[in-house]
């Protein structure tokens, strides 16, 4: 009996130095959590309230208060962050859609939403307001700028993703890297997920398919640290598809420069 123990014993001590050395081998997850562990401030939960604003065919509608919450990234010492657009816009893909008020079916001509309050929590106790200071609704990417006074006041420094080091000859077959943030059930604790390129689509914009992108608003890389892009919904004919892809870095840094302007 205590021979018997003494050999199962053995085998889990061994099973245990095993399952050990393989881990200690695995280049590819100790790059992952190397990359987490680099950025994993400059994932951010963002919480936009607004209304949609709507003219129909008849009377329009009664505006409707909105809160969305999404995943985003800073981009930029100045606190930058990029994020889903069609995450925070409600009034993406309304237009042409019918509603009902009180007895009549309308068309909605218009809408639109209008952001009242942007709040960026940076997975820590640290919460900024901001403002969104641009969107490209085709693109489906919007930038929101946080408030240069409360950032001041706290002492606030970014971690950010340096787009303009973008990973230009990505290309299928390549690992890759994606991160994120849980749900609040786990706290919004910083996650990875690894993957692959699958495919890449060339038409106005770049936008690369990979098996980590598994969500709207989240930073996908190569092994060697170079920003492939944010995961973003198609938007076909003016509506989101449903189908995501992560639009390369380099187009995002284009937008970001322009949305800078336009915060100024």
């Amino acid at each position: 009996m205590k021979l018997g123990r003494f050999f199962f014993t053995l085998l889990l001590l061994s099973s245990f130095t095993f399952a050990s050395a393989v881990n200690a081998q695995d280049p590819d997850a100790e790059k992952a959590r190397e990359l987490l562990e680099k950025y994993k401030a400059s994932l951010v939960v963002i919480t936009a309230k607004g209304k949609l604003i709507a003219t129909t065919s008849g009377d329009p509608l009664p505006d409707r208060e909105q809160q969305r919450r999404t995943l985003g990234v800073t981009i930029g010492d100045d606190g930058l962050v990029v994020v889903s657009n069609s995450a925070i816009d409600a009034s993406l893909g309304l237009t042409g859609q019918q509603a009902k008020m009180e007895n009549k079916v309308v068309t909605i001509k218009t809408a639109k939403s209008e952001f009242t309050d942007v709040e960026i929590s940076y997975g820590d106790s640290t919460l900024l307001h901001g403002k969104v200071v641009r969107q490209d609704p085709e693109a489906d990417i919007a930038f929101i700028m946080p408030d240069g006074a409360e950032a001041k006041a706290i002492n606030k420094t970014f971690s950010w993703v340096d787009l303009a080091q973008f990973a230009a000859t990505a290309q299928e077959g390549d690992k890759v890297v994606a991160l994120s943030r849980s749900s609040a059930v786990y706290g919004y604790m910083p996650t990875v997920v690894m993957g692959r390129v699958t495919g890449v689509y060339k038409g106005d914009r770049t936008f690369f398919v990979t098996s980590a992108g598994t969500a709207q608003g989240i930073p996908v890389f190569t092994l060697e640290g170079k920003p492939v892009g944010l995961t973003v919904v198609r938007i076909i004919d003016g509506s989101p598809s449903g189908v995501l892809g992560t639009l390369s870095a380099g187009s995002i840094q284009v937008m970001a420069n322009l949305a800078r302007e336009a915060a100024k």
